[in-house]
């Protein structure tokens, strides 16, 4: 991974901003080397010899969902994937981030977005984590925009705190899951929202308390896959410190704000 800013500035972007967008931190080789091995996983559920990442990966959801499923769900496991997610550069950041000798692996994933655009999530904040407040790392296999959908960013939320999460859609049972939390609209839109576009190599940094979504990819035949992980710092995880409490700090019961190491 190579980094054009200093720690020190995107530590302090983060904290100005929420988040830090780190231009160009991949380079072809490494790009080539996440999407080969996402691509050689989907070939192996449908052999066929598909070069090309999008187009294997309709392929495989026309072919078989639930195996599509299974591919998205593993992807997290992936060694080709957790190198670039965890290489030194990117780790030394969160560790000065946070003062912190020890940190953990959160939830390394991947993020897949179609033009269904039926996984979409609302505003929402990294809860339900190891650690109160953590880093999000966001980085996209292909570039992000208008056409082909993105993450947004909701300016100034991260300086308030955590909000009250909720399972309930807003739109009713329209949600495609009850998985995931969210702030309620009346929250989100006292913050103005901006649609970042991230160019494939490029990657976000951001600090758990920020407000953010997707936007909708609007080009036929096309899908978003980014790569994730959730950096947690030792300090503020209640799991070490509280004999009866879960690894993941639950969403509701629990007054964020309030956490102390």
């Amino acid at each position: 991974m190579n980094l054009k800013k200093n720690n020190t500035d995107i530590i302090d972007e983060i904290k100005n901003k929420g988040f830090c967008i780190l231009e160009d931190c991949f380079d072809k080789a490494d790009l080539e080397e996440m999407k080969g091995s996402l691509l050689n996983a989907l070939n192996y559920i449908q052999p066929n010899g598909e070069t090309d990442l999008q187009k294997k990966y309709y392929q495989v959801k026309d072919y078989n969902r639930k195996l599509k499923g299974n591919w998205y769900d593993i992807a997290g496991r992936d060694i080709n994937l957790l190198q670039q997610l965890h290489s030194p550069s990117l780790v030394s950041i969160v560790k000065q981030y946070f003062d912190s000798k020890v940190i953990y692996s959160g939830r390394p994933c991947i993020g897949v977005y179609d033009d269904e655009n039926i996984h979409l999530l609302e505003p929402h904040q990294e809860t339900s984590q190891l650690s109160v407040d953590s880093l999000l790392f966001w980085a996209p296999l292909f570039d992000t925009n208008k056409d082909s959908g993105g993450l947004a960013v909701y300016e100034n939320s991260h300086k308030h705190g955590y909000f009250d999460h909720t399972l309930d859609h807003p739109d009713g049972n329209t949600g495609w899951t009850k998985q995931y939390t969210h702030v309620s609209r009346d929250i989100s839109s006292k913050f103005k929202r901006n649609e970042l576009e991230v160019k494939a190599g490029s990657a976000v940094l951001m600090i758990s308390s920020c407000l953010h979504c997707g936007y909708p990819n609007k080009t036929k035949n096309s899908v978003r896959i980014t790569v994730c992980e959730r950096f947690n710092p030792l300090q503020k995880i209640p799991y070490l410190k509280d004999p009866e409490a879960s690894l993941k700090i639950p969403f509701t019961g629990v007054d964020y704000n309030k956490i102390t190491d």
